[in-house]
């Protein structure tokens, strides 16, 4: 893997985390500021959805070292 390919995984995943995180942004308008009747459970998937792949892609480099030490 090249370190091109390395900087787009650590942007990719910069993005997915940005997302996931700025749902919440996107909760607190619908319910405060518009006073609509959501729970957080509802945006919950949504914020995982894009903080767990995006931290992933982000250290994929950690992650990649301890499976290869599980698997030898």
């Amino acid at each position: 893997m090249n370190k091109n390919e390395r900087d787009l995984l650590k942007i990719l995943g910069t993005i997915l985390l940005a997302v996931g995180v700025g749902v919440w942004g996107a909760y607190a308008v619908l319910r405060f500021g518009l006073g609509w009747d959501v729970t957080a459970r509802q945006f919950l998937p949504y914020h995982l959805a894009g903080v767990v792949p995006g931290m992933i892609l982000k250290k994929h480099r950690f992650f990649r070292g301890i499976v290869k030490r599980l698997l030898s």
